[in-house]
């Protein structure tokens, strides 16, 4: 039973006091995922974003990739199969200033051992390139793509998927071969992912002035949401590309990075001769990735993660596997992203919970309850809160520190105006706090250029889940509102609909055997200022 373990978004930075320890407790959960599977063939795939910066010194940052290749392949306890491709970030400044860069790439394709690890993208003008059956070993074709080329343009985070490329890698394959599955591996994504496809580009990055000026400032003016990151982010020609596998009459499995959440969408074919196309995203495997792009040291983060994908017969199981960023009592947690079987040249599905698994209960009950009331400073137009936070741990639980995660916090009291995000909870017990000119009451003159001005929210971050999850509003002083709920987990970024409970004193929303960095959020519409 063939076990393809797929990461991506390494980041690899030589220079990261933290990334080392976060690499540990990576090959103890590959080792791990090895021990408990029934595996007779191995590979690994990395689609992209294998450094943090194509301006690292190659001299530091390959020893860096060799260094931790070889402590995975050793976890797995024999030599595998490696096929690397590269990532924006690879070929360009922290994935975006350009020009283009090869030099880094080309050091690692340079430093391996082409016999176990091939590393594709090192062919240019040529992207695609098949990868020869009798290296990887696996039961189905497979080709590297890559996706990071921009010709020209000093800002970009996204690539080129060319419709040429992908009928020259298909006719090198098998033609006798067409019942096996096609395996491709690009960096970029051909359907948006949740969570960072609305955000900020380089929200998170420390630029100079005049890269900040034109993100924030003269790209927008002229560009519609050209300081968003999906706008920069896409590969040029993912339509017709995805159109193209298609015809391909094959079940193609596609699998990418690039945006740190795993997720897996299933994109069928509507002509009698079309082939299915699955495609898989990997979670950032080397970073925290902070809840709201933001530099912030104390901003919530989540859990870094890979995906395991397991060939059985004809069918191809795929979870994604989150673990803590340093040695923990917290043990890994796994998601069920996809199970198909195919059925020529289509993906049959069956059905997920997508629930995670594996999770030991830390927490009994996690509890906010908010009371808004009008700003002192504002009152037409800004709501203050107060929050009051329960956590009860479970008696055998190893948990001493539990974070809070602020939202629309602008200051924690007016003399205060650049606070720090972070309020430390009480285990056990009941901590209470109160923010100022949190939460806006009235939708701004800003609205037709910023669509997230017409709802406000309060939420609950839980981190470790619960038996019981309960975020709740009070009807004081907020009688007038009508609030509907979500709940996101943050390992994936799927948020779905709530139901909200009208209770005697306000609204909630519970989550019975909630999962760890789950989110529940409670909005309501804002009204005109």
């Amino acid at each position: 039973m063939p076990i393809i373990f797929h990461l991506s978004d390494l980041h690899i930075d030589p220079r990261s006091g933290t990334q080392r320890a976060l690499f540990d407790v990576l090959v103890e959960t590959i080792s791990r995922e090895k021990q408990a599977s029934h595996a007779d063939r191995l590979a690994l795939v990395i689609t992209g974003d294998v450094f943090d910066s194509s301006t690292l010194p190659p001299a530091e940052a390959v020893p860096c990739f060799l260094d931790l290749h070889a402590r995975i392949v050793a976890a797995l306890g024999c030599a595998i199969p490696s096929v690397v491709i590269p990532g924006n970030h690879d070929r360009r400044w922290k994935g975006l200033l350009g020009p283009r860069r090869s030099t880094l790439f080309d050091a690692l394709h340079a430093s391996v051992d082409p016999r176990s690890v091939y590393v594709g993208g090192c062919r240019f003008p040529f992207l695609a390139e098949v990868v020869p059956r009798e290296f990887h070993g696996l039961p189905l074709d497979l080709v590297s793509y890559d996706s990071t080329y921009v010709p020209h343009g000093l800002i970009s985070a996204g690539g080129l998927i060319r419709q040429e490329d992908l009928l020259y890698a298909f006719a090198g394959l098998d033609a006798g071969a067409s019942a096996v599955p096609l395996v491709l591996l690009v960096h970029h994504h051909l359907i948006p992912t949740p969570v960072t496809d609305v955000s900020f580009i380089g929200a998170g990055l420390a630029m100079a002035r005049l890269p900040r000026w034109l993100l924030d400032k003269a790209l927008p003016s002229l560009v519609a949401n050209a300081d968003r990151e999906e706008l920069t982010m896409t590969a040029l020609g993912a339509g017709t590309a995805l159109s193209t596998l298609h015809t391909f009459r094959r079940p193609v499995l596609l699998l990418h990075g690039h945006k740190h959440f795993p997720t897996a969408r299933l994109v069928r074919g509507l002509a009698d001769s079309s082939g299915d196309v699955l495609i898989v995203s990997a979670g950032s495997a080397g970073l925290r990735e902070r809840l709201d792009a933001t530099q912030d040291p104390e901003a919530a983060s989540l859990w870094p993660s890979f995906n395991v994908l397991t060939i059985e017969g004809d069918s191809v199981r795929v979870q994604a596997v989150s673990f803590p960023s340093r040695r923990s009592p917290r043990t890994p947690t796994r998601r069920d992203m996809a199970r198909v079987s195919r059925r020529n040249a289509r993906w049959e599905p069956e059905a997920v919970s997508g629930h995670a698994r594996d999770c030991a209960a830390v927490v009994a009950r996690d509890e906010a309850r908010f009371v808004l009331s009008p700003s002192r400073t504002s009152p037409a137009d800004r709501w203050d809160y107060a929050c009051e936070r329960r956590v009860d741990v479970l008696p055998s639980a190893d948990l001493h520190r539990y974070v809070e995660f602020v939202h629309g916090r602008r200051s924690l009291s007016a003399t205060r105006p650049r606070a720090r995000r972070r309020v430390e909870l009480a285990l056990n017990g009941v901590t209470r706090y109160r923010i100022a000119d949190a939460l806006r009451r009235t939708a701004s003159e800003r609205l037709a250029s910023d669509p997230s001005n017409a709802f406000e929210w309060v939420g609950l971050l839980s981190r470790y889940g619960g038996s019981s999850v309960v975020l709740s509003l009070a009807r004081e002083n907020a009688g007038a509102l009508e609030p509907f709920g979500s709940v996101t987990d943050l390992a994936t970024g799927q948020e779905s609909p709530a139901p909200v409970v009208t209770t005697s004193d306000g609204w909630q929303i519970e989550v019975r055997d909630c999962a760890p960095r789950t989110m529940l959020r409670m909005y309501w519409p804002l009204v005109e200022g």
